[in-house]
This record gives C-alpha cells, structure tokens and sequence, in this order.
C-alpha cells in the first residue's frame, strides 16, 4: 500500500511540475480534403455502375483525441434535370474491402489521436433516367466527439 501511495504521489508532482511556467498548447483538429472538388468522371453508358478509384484524400491533423470522421452527401443534381440519390452513391475508405451507401452518413476515419490520413473511392449507379451531363453536390465531413 506504502508504494501505491508514493506512487500516486509522484505522479501527481510530475504532473503539476509539468505545467508550472509552461504555455498550455490548445487541442486542435483540422479536416482538409484534396482536392477540392472531386470529379467523378464520365461514364460511357446510360446506365450502370461507374467506379472512380483515389478520387478524395481527406487529412485529419490532431494533437488531442478526436471521435470519428463521418461522411456525409446531398444528392446529386444535373441542371434541366436529373438527380442521383444518395444511396446511389457509395464509399470506401482505404484498407476497407468494401464500397458502403451513403444513403446514410458513413464513418471514415475512426476515433483516434493524431494525424492520419485516408483515402476515398467512389462508386456511383446512374439509371436509365441520369442523363449524362455535369450534376452537382456538397459532401459534408463531420468530427463527431470522442465518446
């Protein structure tokens, strides 16, 4: 018990002689994605499933633990007409073995402490109604807390 407590204690002096004097560093988390705008390319058909390999890295800078990085789309728009769903587009996340809807929001970086960075393959299913042409859509990544 004698050691538990002298341990305890020295801990605690540690603790307190490491912030004597010294300027408190702010936690931080920073989200950036590169590019800016991701192209999805164009597919060559009227329907189908069209794969776009490496089409977003995301960069998650941190000095504090920080809870996971979720995922989330408005649908797709094609001005004069067209919209591709939500969950007609789909995710995966490097050292992921499979491509998730976004028809909800998806979790792509778990809760860690740190930098990491991933990146992000995209799948999109265009119907016989998707005609072919430029649409448009906001991706939105959330830092949700650590639980």
């Amino acid at each position: 018990m004698k050691r538990l407590v002298t341990w305890t204690i020295l801990v605690a002096m540690l603790g307190s002689a490491g912030t004597t004097g010294a300027k408190s560093i702010e936690p931080f988390i920073k989200v950036s994605t590169s590019p800016d705008e991701v192209d999805l390319g164009t597919a060559v058909f009227f329907a189908g499933v069209h794969e776009v390999s490496g089409a977003l890295k995301v960069l998650v800078e941190s000095n504090c633990l920080h809870g996971p990085v979720v995922m989330s789309t408005t649908a797709l728009e094609r001005r004069g007409g067209g919209l591709i769903k939500p969950d007609d587009i789909f995710v995966r996340a490097s050292g992921t073995g499979k491509y998730v809807s976004l028809e909800k929001p998806v979790v792509i970086v778990p809760t860690a402490e740190g930098s990491q960075q991933v990146v992000l393959d995209f799948k999109v299913q265009a119907g016989l109604n998707n005609p072919s042409g430029q649409y448009n859509g906001m991706i939105t990544l959330t830092v949700v807390p650590p639980v």
